[in-house]
């Protein structure tokens, strides 16, 4: 499509038209008759092969446009001075018009070549009687109209209110300056007039349904509604008048509900924000409370729905409710609060910490004032810095060193760096953190011991996991162990620091050596003694003590000495290593010896100084002297040329001296029995004293070596030695143990036997007695995996009855109980009155049974179903003998009943 222009001065017209014959003429009438019009003409053609012309008849073109008159390109000039956002509408139009063969009328905006925007109303017919298609139209200048209407509107968008009123007939009676400002219209042109002719857009909306129905009931109404005409909204009140007209009351109103569709949007908007947020927000009022809290705030005070939280005191939300005045008041003096770190509740109780900010909000009407908040929940980065700061007093605190290597990559390879050490490690290597910090291993330690750190720290940073080493670094005291964590720190996938702890184990290596050697003594201790154990005469005794002496411990002096009546005399001495050794020779008892002080503590006695001996004798070059009792028998005497003795050896050799007593008590028991078996075999009071005379005597002696060999498992466990030193400490405390209990009751049964035993005439309560005892013994059967049950009475049994020896009647049966039943088993004991007269003590047991061949001998003293050294259960047969015994003396009787591989049941029935 081109457009084209066939005006030209009049002068010049006349004379085409005089030349050109009718056609020119009819051009030149067409051209006069435009001078006359007020718009532009113009003429558009479609040709048959749809090729498009158009052509403005006359000058008007030129000036309105302010476009050149060629012909070539003039459309499309033509339109790219129409804006863009109205160009596509305009050629929708034309394009549609052309299609149709239709009535063609626009109105569009301009932009002249000179900046100025005008606006084009284009109108056009098309004719039917050409061929193709032919359009005549007329382009007016609408400008001033449209700038009209837009200073109308703004006037009608000023108005804030208007008043007019009509008759019963609908005709204008009164018409305020405001009014007339809102219609744009003066109260003259409108009165006289309807309200429909001059509003015809009225008729069928809810203004026209509101008046109508005023006029009817003669009822006020006041509502809000639009008005498209004007594209207001109005606050309308309309009230009946006495004449039977109507007054109508307009409040321009269309700001507020723009206010209001904003405020809307905005808070849609804010709402789908606020949903998708993890911070807990909130708006509350004085009156209402909390009226919105979006879903993380719910979830954040524990709550299941907005309902079930606004239903809930706000009080409740803070640990410390005296908290949430001070905040208020906080708030007031500031207008608004801005992170506040706050202990909140959630609705289970739990705490949490958070961070509130608050601010207040006028609602747009004014009227209210919102209280808007939200609240960040920082209990993770509370958690995370309280770690930090745990960590960095950790650091700081720690009692091992600790160091931290920064890693950087370096193409291929890694390099480390200091970053920090702590005050431990400061002291310990004599560096400062300033000394270190962004310095390499070999930089701080030099290159040997550089290279032994790094390829460690080269393998923790490829294996990603700790890594434990040891190594000796020299210090200014000397050199040092140390044990060294690695630990790598990763982040992002990659090592980053790595944290080291040298830990200093110069004192456990220390320990560690001398603990192999104790190692080796009391296992040297141990084989070497189970020759002194086999000795069968009293002379024989000293020089396996040498034997053992020479085997286990390297001091110059070593002397055993035995008594024999009131004087100590030598017989082992050894020394080596000794420039000068003093003369063995027989001493009395009484000469203030280190062997004699011994003898008499009955303990081990160290003399720092020879020179502190009150006695003639030359020690020679000996200083330090250390004497071991053998009982009573004679001492071991160990001595030194300077320095002093270890503790463990004092304490073996005390181990060996207990020894020495259980070896010369057991040759001079022997003794004794074999003259007692051949002067008094029959006399059975003979054997009780015997007895009870042999006990005392090796009570002494074997409690020295029970107590001795408690110390030595304390010090074996307090220096971590585990394994066959350990067990074999255990074993001589256990063996004495055992042997003491053999004592005590073949000391028991001879005061039986010899009628040295006595019984108190005190009350005693069978039941409690019953329950202590199994208490007692409760640890014993449960190490061993049997169940120990206690049945009640229901009432407490008393009876005139020596405690003691109910006491000892009750422990020995639920020993043996215990002793003769396997892992899983069961043992009973139960107390009850069997009449006025009468209580019965049953202990039962799921043990092996005694054969009934066994049972007429169990009472006898040393007996035992199983004996010899074969035997498969401990003991030394005195157990139910003294049972027997001590039943028969409380005037009670003792019967039993067994099944072998089922178990035993004993009924002790005791007068009350």
């Amino acid at each position: 499509m081109a457009f084209g222009f066939l005006g030209r001065p009049a002068e010049t017209r006349r004379r085409e038209a005089a030349s050109d014959g009718p056609q020119a003429a009819r051009n030149a009438r067409l051209e006069a008759l435009t001078e006359t019009m007020p718009g532009v003409p113009y003429e558009f053609r479609v040709g048959p092969d749809g090729e498009q012309s158009i052509a403005f008849i006359g000058d008007g073109a030129t000036e309105l446009l302010g476009l050149a008159p060629e012909s070539d390109g003039f459309y499309e000039r033509f339109v790219e001075h129409i804006p863009e956002s109205h160009r596509g509408a305009f050629l929708r139009s034309v394009e549609e018009a052309v299609t149709t063969r239709s009535h063609w009328r626009h109105e569009v905006p301009f932009d002249r070549p000179d900046g100025e925007r005008i606006w084009l109303l284009g109108s056009a017919e098309p004719d039917p009687q050409e061929k193709g298609a032919l359009f005549r139209g007329l382009l007016l200048n609408i400008t001033e109209r449209i700038e009209e209407e837009r200073r109308r509107e703004q006037v009608i968008r000023r108005v804030t209110d208007a008043i007019v009123e009509v008759d019963a007939e609908w005709c204008f009676t009164l018409v305020n300056d405001q009014a007339e400002a809102l219609y744009g219209m003066k109260e003259e042109h409108l009165l006289g007039r309807t309200l429909w002719d001059v509003f015809p857009r009225t008729k069928g909306t809810r203004f026209e349904e509101e008046y109508r129905r005023v006029m009817r009931s003669r009822e006020p109404v006041r509502f809000e509604e639009r008005f498209g005409g004007m594209g207001t909204w109005f606050d309308i009140q309309v009230y009946p008048n006495p004449d039977g007209g109507l007054a109508f009351y307009f409040d321009d109103v269309t700001k507020r509900k723009e206010r209001e569709e904003q405020l809307r949007e905005r808070e849609e908007l804010l709402r789908s924000i606020t949903e998708n947020v993890s911070e807990g927000i909130y708006r509350s009022t004085p009156e209402e409370g909390i009226v919105y809290a979006n879903s993380a705030f719910v979830e954040m005070f524990g709550y299941e729905s907005r309902d079930e939280l606004r239903a809930a005191d706000p009080s409740t939300f803070y640990a410390d409710p005296a908290e949430r005045e001070a905040l208020y008041r906080q708030e007031d003096e500031q207008g608004g609060l801005d992170g506040v770190e706050v202990q909140f509740q959630r609705n289970d109780g739990s705490t949490f910490t958070g961070l509130l900010s608050t601010q207040q909000v006028d609602a747009p009407d004014g009227n209210q004032v919102y209280n808007d908040g939200a609240v960040t929940d920082i209990t993770e980065r509370k958690g995370r810095e309280r770690r930090l700061e745990q960590t960095e007093t950790l650091f700081q605190n720690a009692q091992d060193a600790l160091f931290l290597i920064d890693v950087r990559q370096k193409d291929s390879a890694a390099s480390f760096t200091y970053r920090r050490v702590n005050p431990v490690y400061e002291r310990k290597f004599g560096y400062t953190e300033e000394d270190v910090r962004g310095r390499s291993p070999e930089e701080v330690f030099g290159a040997e011991t550089a290279e032994f750190l790094e390829e460690r720290l080269q393998a923790c940073k490829r294996r990603r996991e700790p890594l434990d080493y040891e190594e000796k670094i020299p210090l200014e005291e000397g050199m040092a162990y140390f044990r060294t964590r690695l630990a790598p720190v990763i982040v992002d996938g990659e090592v980053k620091q790595i944290v080291g702890t040298p830990r200093d184990i110069t004192q456990r290596k220390r320990r560690e050596q001398m603990l192999k050697s104790r190692r080796r003594k009391i296992e040297a201790l141990y084989r070497a003694t189970s020759g002194l154990l086999s000795v069968e005469t009293r002379d024989a005794v000293p020089g396996r003590i040498a034997e053992v002496l020479q085997e286990v411990f390297d001091f110059p002096l070593r002397h055993v000495g035995l008594v024999e009546g009131e004087m100590l005399v030598p017989k082992e001495t050894v020394g080596e290593d000794l420039s000068r050794m003093p003369e063995p020779k027989a001493q009395p008892l009484s000469e203030d010896l280190v062997a004699t002080r011994a003898i008499q503590a009955g303990e081990a006695v160290v003399v720092e100084s020879t020179g502190g001996l009150e006695n003639d004798l030359d020690y020679g070059t000996l200083s330090t002297l250390a004497g071991i009792p053998i009982g009573g028998h004679g001492a071991v005497v160990v001595g030194k040329e300077a320095g002093t003795f270890d503790a463990l050896d004092l304490r073996l050799l005390e181990v060996l001296g207990g020894y020495g007593t259980l070896v010369l008590g057991r040759l001079e028991r022997e003794e004794r029995l074999v003259q007692a078996r051949e002067e008094a075999e029959e006399a059975a009071q003979l054997k009780s004293a015997m007895l009870a005379n042999m006990s005392h005597e090796v009570r002494t002696p074997l409690m020295s070596m029970i107590g001795s060999a408690d110390l030595l498992r304390e010090d074996l466990e307090e220096a971590g030695l585990e394994g066959e030193p350990a067990d074999m400490a255990e074993q001589i405390f256990r063996s004495g143990q055992r042997l003491r209990e053999t004592l005590d009751s073949v000391l028991e049964l001879s005061r039986l036997e010899s009628g040295a035993y006595t019984l108190d005439d005190d009350s005693a309560y069978l039941d409690v007695v019953v329950r202590e005892v199994a208490q007692e013994l409760n640890l014993r059967a449960h190490e061993k995996g049997i169940q120990l049950e206690v049945g009640s009475p229901g009432a407490s049994v008393e009876a005139g009855l020596d405690e003691t020896a109910v006491r000892r009647i009750v422990r020995n049966l639920v020993e043996n109980a215990i002793k003769f039943t396997p892992e899983g088993g069961k043992v009973q004991v139960r107390v009850e009155p069997e009449d006025e007269e009468t209580a019965l003590l049953a202990v039962e047991d799921t043990g092996v049974g005694i054969a009934e061949e066994a049972r007429e001998d169990i009472f006898d003293a040393f007996k035992q179903e199983s004996e010899g050294l074969g035997r498969e259960y401990e003991g030394s047969g005195l157990g139910l003998s003294i049972v027997d015994r001590l039943t028969t003396m409380l005037g009670g009787t003792i019967e039993v009943e067994s099944e072998k591989g089922t178990g035993t049941r004993f009924a002790v029935r005791l007068p009350r």
